[in-house]
């Protein structure tokens, strides 16, 4: 056993150590994609325009810790019996499964504040690693972040997974673009979705594997002329709001695991 790195270098061959594990099953990949304007390390290392970062940890009890340095920890919220765990430090987990008829379990987290969130007219990008743990409603939305509401006038930025289909809204009041991805995501598969506004008109959904940072569906771009994006109201991540009278289709409760739920700003 002693000779088989002399044979394997004789037969033109490199031995590479096996890398570290993902939670658990992520999707195949695109065989080739443009090339992201901005990588993962530039959008999760701390102190380089990252505002917020949700690691999968809580601060304390009912309180999901932010990972950014700028002290935007998470107050969890929850009714029905819905809740919010701490997997082993590593992940967020929602309420399963999908509730048409209220009373439903809920559970959402509220970063502290927002004034950071707020992108103006800059570059900026949000999103999270997401795995659904079951087949998706057909007829509810499932939020996972966003900040500011949709309607005539109104300002917001978002991330959903309607029906298990990742997609992005970015809105100025007036001009409005929801770019969803050419994906249907399998519960029990971690995805890495990126929200990125590229530059004052160009827009990006971008899906891509958790471990490798390579698509698993061709980005999606759209170029449309927008003003600054001015949330108002407050960010929230994994549905609209608790309330025990809604059911899903009212609530937007998104249903499985987070992690590494982020916002950057350049």
């Amino acid at each position: 056993m002693r000779r088989l790195p002399a044979i394997v270098a004789a037969l033109g061959f490199v031995l590479m150590p096996l890398a570290a594990p993902f939670p658990a099953a992520a999707a195949p990949t695109v065989p080739s994609a443009p090339e992201e304007a901005l990588p993962w390390s530039t959008l999760t290392t701390p102190g380089r325009g990252v505002q917020l970062l949700y690691r999968g940890g809580l601060s304390a009890s009912g309180t999901v810790a932010d990972s950014s340095g700028h002290d935007l920890d998470g107050t969890i919220e929850t009714g029905g019996g819905g809740s919010v765990t701490s997997v082993a430090g590593r992940f967020l987990r929602f309420p399963g499964g999908s509730c048409p008829v209220a009373p439903c379990p809920q559970a959402i987290v509220r970063p502290s504040r927002g004034d950071t969130l707020v992108p103006g007219d800059g570059i900026f990008s949000f999103g999270a690693d997401v795995r659904l743990t079951e087949p998706p409603s057909t007829v509810a939305g499932m939020n996972v972040f966003q900040f500011g509401a949709a309607g005539t006038g109104l300002q917001q930025w978002k991330l959903q997974v309607d029906s298990g289909r990742p997609s992005c809204r970015w809105s100025d009041g007036t001009a409005v673009v929801l770019l969803p991805a050419d994906l249907a995501l399998v519960p029990g598969t971690w995805y890495r979705v990126r929200c990125t506004r590229l530059s004052a008109s160009v827009f990006e959904t971008r899906v891509v594997h958790p471990t490798t940072g390579r698509p698993v569906a061709p980005p999606a771009r759209q170029t449309t002329t927008m003003g600054p994006i001015v949330p108002t109201g407050a960010p929230v991540i994994a549905g609209k709001r608790v309330n025990a009278a809604q059911s899903d289709v009212d609530t937007d409760q998104f249903h499985g695991d987070l992690d590494n739920v982020y916002f950057w700003r350049a």
